[in-house]
């Protein structure tokens, strides 16, 4: 391999095991970012069920109220048919039914707030249950932020100075070059594959193939602006 080829992968390995190392960090931290955007979630669905709840329940204690009302005159309407005291048999029969019809409609609607009530409170409970299980997955989520943070941390101070070493080697044009392909983040170099470069697939020429491979040159792709590198035959 051409020694200027060799200043290039050796950096662009550095780079790489840098690039991974940060984008393991901010994986680490945007999960805690995440976590805590569901137990943001959860904390207004539980608010939204706190606020459904009370409303039913006072709706219940009204409807069940109402329902009281109804079935008393109900009542004091049948006292009436049964003991012959009203003077007006027909307004008091017609009373009844009007007051039956009601407390039939009024024990619905209260079973119905029931049903809802209790629906709610399941549905908090549940909520709870899943905010103390983010809860702790943010813990632990944080824990493993400051652990492998720390490890993080420490690989790439160990790898920054050998890269830096080997950015030092590199001539200006060779770094402005090098430089030019980590702004667009892209890789530097490519294969060459059978007859093209493996990475845009322009053909290369055989004398460039040739000299790649004998480390004599260093070529960048026609098409990529990738620098060549050696087939394993002729890295051999």
């Amino acid at each position: 391999m051409h020694p200027d080829l060799q200043i290039i992968v050796t950096l662009w390995g550095h780079d790489h095991r840098v690039d991974r190392a940060r984008e393991r960090a901010g994986a680490l931290k945007a999960r805690i970012g995440e976590i805590e955007e569901d137990i943001a979630e959860i904390a207004r669905e539980m608010e939204r069920v706190s606020l459904a709840l009370s409303q039913t329940v006072k709706k219940e204690a009204e409807t069940q109220g109402e329902l009281n009302r109804y079935i008393e005159r109900r009542d004091r309407s049948a006292r009436l048919l049964e003991g012959g005291q009203s003077l007006d048999f027909v307004a008091v029969q017609k009373q009844f039914e009007q007051c039956s019809e009601r407390v039939e409609r009024l024990e619905e609607e209260v079973l119905e707030c029931m049903d809802q009530r209790d629906g709610l409170v399941d549905e908090g409970a549940a909520l709870e249950a899943e905010q103390e299980r983010l809860k702790d997955a943010k813990g632990q989520a944080h824990q493993n932020w400051v652990t492998e943070g720390r490890q993080i941390r420490q690989e790439i101070e160990e790898v920054w100075p050998q890269r830096q070493a080997a950015y030092a080697e590199m001539n200006r044009d060779l770094a402005s070059k090098y430089d030019g392909f980590r702004g667009k983040k892209m890789h530097p170099v490519a294969p060459m594959g059978e007859a093209v470069c493996t990475a845009c697939h322009v053909v290369i020429q055989g004398q460039i193939r040739i000299e790649v491979n004998a480390g004599r040159r260093l070529h960048h792709c026609r098409g990529c602006g990738r620098w060549h590198l050696p087939e394993p035959e002729g890295e051999e």
